[in-house]
């Protein structure tokens, strides 16, 4: 297969932003296998949000198909997501499950990840538990799994927190779901998005994110998270739009319509239904870089 990383007249894209959203991130990881079957890796930097970050440290891997793998087998099972154990220490979506499951039939080669990250300036984002503010983690070998439970960890869907480094944190999609601006921040000028909502598509706020607002009521800061944060992510998707401004361009690749595994109600047929499209998405904009 001809690789593309060297083809004369593309856009050289140096950083690529992932949003989560737990199982539709199935979209990434399709799009992500497509970069990686051309060996499109050029990003030097790359910032993930929640279960995007798990789809990156696939890609990293050199590990491709690993997480629609993973994916399919916890649907499946009816361990990883149940509806009666709301309330339950560990949530609708059981984190321990999904991580014991990825040890013990799936592992990570989280050295090779490490090994490819070297001269790469990787991030995951979570949430400060106590302040409310984005954290953007570097993983590295020694806690790499850590942070990637911490990035997923959603107050009252799953665990709840998760400390890491002797401090307390949860799901960077609270906080900054859709980190164009600590991309910009970080150096990228020519940004890559992937999504998994459709372009432009903006987000209301949900009965959770409204229930939320009561049950953290003694820490404002989280309060906030929860009553503004749609606001927030809405301006980033119309930012989006624009595609850049001065010297500085964005693209993203979303989906085209709204994803079959987004809820808590996800068969194995839907996640692959949303991972071919994402490497259908993948491959036409990887196809478009040379017209």
């Amino acid at each position: 297969m001809v690789r593309r990383n060297n083809v004369r007249g593309q856009r050289t894209y140096d950083t690529l932003v992932l949003e989560g959203g737990s199982l539709r991130c199935a979209f990434t990881a399709g799009v992500l296998d497509a970069f990686s079957a051309v060996g499109y890796t050029r990003f030097r930097r790359m910032i993930a949000v929640s279960a995007g970050a798990m789809a990156l440290t696939s890609f990293l891997s050199g590990q491709r198909k690993h997480f629609i793998d993973v994916a399919t087998d916890v649907a499946e099972d009816g361990q990883f997501i149940r509806l009666m154990s709301a309330l339950s220490d560990e949530g609708v979506m059981n984190l321990a499950h999904l991580f014991d499951h990825v040890r013990r039939n799936r592992p990570l080669d989280l050295e090779a990840a490490a090994f490819n990250a070297r001269r790469k300036h990787i991030r995951f984002v979570t949430t400060d538990f106590e302040t409310g503010q984005p954290l953007y983690l570097n993983p590295v070998a020694g806690n790499w799994l850590r942070i990637l439970w911490a990035s997923a960890t959603l107050p009252m869907v799953t665990r709840g927190k998760i400390k890491v480094d002797g401090q307390w944190m949860f799901d960077g999609g609270i906080s900054d779901a859709l980190p164009l601006q600590a991309a910009i921040d970080g150096g990228g000028k020519n940004i890559l998005v992937v999504r998994t909502r459709p372009s432009g598509l903006h987000y209301r706020q949900s009965w959770m994110d409204v229930f939320a607002t009561y049950w953290y009521k003694e820490n404002p800061a989280i309060v906030e998270l929860y009553e503004k944060g749609h606001h927030r992510y809405n301006a980033v998707v119309d930012r989006l739009q624009t595609e850049g401004e001065g010297r500085l361009t964005w693209k993203e690749i979303a989906p085209l319509h709204p994803l079959r595994s987004d809820g808590f109600r996800v068969q194995k047929e839907d996640l692959i239904s949303d991972y071919h499209h994402g490497l259908d998405r993948g491959l036409d904009w990887l196809a478009g870089l040379t017209k």
